[in-house]
């Protein structure tokens, strides 16, 4: 994405002339920033699988909250004491969205991480909480 801006802004006798090691702009840029691309992505797959966690969690809360309402339900209806109150309204609104926007955010993860599978991208990103020399040979030293 980054090399279409700069072929936007520059002109063809810029980006297409070979350097001393036959390569075009765009090669060099793609074989001098792969370390950095892959770290974005597992950057990405890890901040995905930590917003679908939350995702879950609101989506739980607002669940819950839906079944036990506030101020309960009439025993004798059924229906929720404070049905008509205005504020009761805003809690069932907010609560119907809640719901909502956080089932569709772990639908649209679900998607993202099934088609990202298809098109070859890793499906477990590495973890972050191991450092280097954690997982170096433990018999390397000996």
């Amino acid at each position: 994405m980054c090399m279409q801006k700069v072929k936007k802004a520059c002109q063809v006798h810029v980006t297409k002339p070979l350097n001393e090691e036959n390569k075009t702009a765009e090669e060099l840029f793609a074989t001098r920033n792969e370390k950095l691309r892959q770290k974005a992505e597992e950057w990405l797959m890890c901040s995905t699988e930590n917003c679908t966690l939350l995702s879950v969690f609101i989506a739980t809360v607002a669940f819950a909250a839906a079944y036990t309402v506030p101020g309960g339900p009439d025993q004798n209806t059924g229906i929720p004491i404070l049905n008509c109150k205005p504020f009761f309204v805003v809690f069932i609104i907010a609560d119907v969205i809640s719901l909502t926007l956080a089932l569709t955010s772990v639908a649209c993860r679900k998607l993202f991480k099934t088609v990202a599978k298809a098109c070859g991208y890793k499906s477990q990103p590495k973890s972050y909480t191991q450092s280097p020399q954690q997982t170096a040979d433990p018999g390397a030293g000996v």
